[in-house]
């Protein structure tokens, strides 16, 4: 330690360490105190603790059973406390030879404390950073006056016991206290004149929370969202068959009665070169019947007659639905056939979805945890991933009361008309929608969130 030679300096270590070596605040002031009354050479030594403008008595050792016990705290006490007022070491008798500013020290609290036990008596304040923390006193009663050398040593000994004295009274302490003592300092620091950048940066995030806690604003639930036409049409196969051609793909805009899509009709012309055939041949018996006047014979014909014409326009029929064809102006949104030619194809197979597209719907996935504030007749707004700089006003018309799960997750589709014109929106784009469910401030939106999943998460640990 500098200042200190290596004999001082090794007395103040020992100290220290025994002074760590406690779990309490107690037992390290005994420690303390009765160090300094076996190895320093003083017939008592006394701690006192000074905090909040208080200060109390935390160890005495070798009480002498003889002098008035309830005298003697006070006293010491007293001396203690005129110490650490004057933020100075002080000493009875006074030794001679003191400079002018150390002479006119108050001494009256020593005085009467060494009048009480004779000999002669110090008081040493410690602490650091201009605050004191507690003060020692010491007694010799019998033997020469504390002199300067002397409590100067006193000092250098005890300058290392002060800080892991205090350290272990904050560690002491409830959180409450050492919050409120954290707080008081960092008030004590924005005070001084250099913090002034600090204290305006601290006023601005007082306004902002201020802002934040008190003001209302749009409270919003958030969801993915997809653009569909307001009606959808999906084509499918009408009979088994293979793909001929596609003459669309996803994208293409056709009008009613345009070629989507052709199937393969070999089968259905031989089918239908068979009909005729046969057609003309029960046409031509029927007609030699009717000439011998075979009414059993004509009969039969004309049954067969009215069969075959049945069966033909049957396969007329399914020559004239193997084109498929738009059956409205709509826009193709699924179905890409041009990389299936000659797949085959049964009946009823979903081959394209089509889509008007003069008018719109919007479906947001809402979460289960939000869908109870969510009412028919709300606003909100739409921003799609292809025109994020682009924003659409929505309005609600309708929440499904049926749960999916989507990555997980359960939610709710609530369906969304547009409040104003499409723009460029297309069936099939996706971005994400804000409903707006009411106004609140966001630290008691936010707050109301998280107490929400609290809720849930207690719910479903405790049942």
């Amino acid at each position: 330690m500098p200042g200190l030679s290596s004999e001082p300096a090794s007395a103040a270590l020992g100290l220290y360490a025994k002074v760590l070596a406690a779990r309490t605040l107690k037992t390290a002031a005994h420690n303390l105190v009765a160090a300094l009354a076996n190895d320093a050479g003083f017939d008592r030594a006394s701690i006192a603790l000074h905090n909040d403008g208080r200060t109390r008595l935390l160890a005495s050792s070798n009480l002498d059973a003889a002098i008035q016990q309830a005298e003697l705290p006070q006293l010491l006490l007293g001396a203690m406390m005129e110490a650490i007022e004057q933020q100075s070491s002080l000493a009875w008798p006074s030794p001679a030879g003191l400079p002018d500013a150390a002479a006119d020290l108050i001494r009256l609290e020593q005085q009467a404390l060494q009048r009480q036990v004779g000999g002669a008596v110090a008081s040493v304040p410690l602490g650091f950073d201009g605050e004191m923390f507690c003060a020692v006193c010491v007694e010799r009663h019998q033997g020469p006056a504390i002199g300067p050398d002397e409590l100067a040593r006193l000092e250098q000994l005890l300058m290392l016991a002060a800080p892991a004295l205090r350290w272990i009274y904050y560690a002491e302490q409830p959180w409450l206290q050492r919050t409120r003592r954290v707080m008081l300092q960092g008030l004590t620091v924005l005070r001084q004149p250099r913090k002034r950048g600090a204290r305006r940066m601290l006023a601005g995030a007082a306004l902002l929370f201020l802002l934040v806690a008190v003001v209302p604003l749009e409270h919003t639930v958030s969801g993915r969202a997809r653009v569909e036409g307001a009606q959808q049409r999906v084509l499918s196969a009408p009979a088994d068959g293979f793909i001929k051609a596609a003459h669309v793909r996803p994208g293409d805009r056709v009008k009613a009665g345009d070629a989507l899509v052709d199937l393969i009709d070999e089968d259905l012309q031989s089918e239908h070169a068979r009909w005729s055939s046969q057609l003309a041949q029960h046409e031509n018996a029927y007609a030699a019947a009717m000439a011998k006047s075979d009414r059993v014979a004509a009969s039969t014909s004309f049954a067969r007659v009215a069969q075959a014409q049945a069966q033909l326009a049957l396969v007329e029929g399914q020559r004239t639905r193997a084109r498929i064809t738009s059956p409205i102006d709509a826009l193709v949104v699924q179905g890409d056939l041009s990389q299936s030619i000659g797949a085959p194809v049964r009946q009823g197979d979903a081959l394209l979805t089509l889509a008007t597209t003069d008018r719109y719907r919007v479906i947001v996935e809402i979460d289960e945890t939000d869908i109870a504030r969510v009412r028919k007749g709300q606003a909100g707004r739409l921003v799609v991933s292809s025109l994020p700089w682009e924003h659409q006003d929505l309005l609600v018309e309708r929440v499904t009361p049926l749960a999916k799960a989507v990555e997980g997750r359960n939610v709710f589709e609530v369906e969304a008309q547009l409040a104003g014109a499409a723009g460029q929106l297309r069936p099939g784009l996706l971005g994400r929608a804000d409903l707006v469910i009411g106004r609140l401030p966001p630290l008691w939106a936010w707050g109301r969130r998280a107490l929400d999943r609290i809720r849930l998460a207690w719910w479903s640990w405790v049942g």
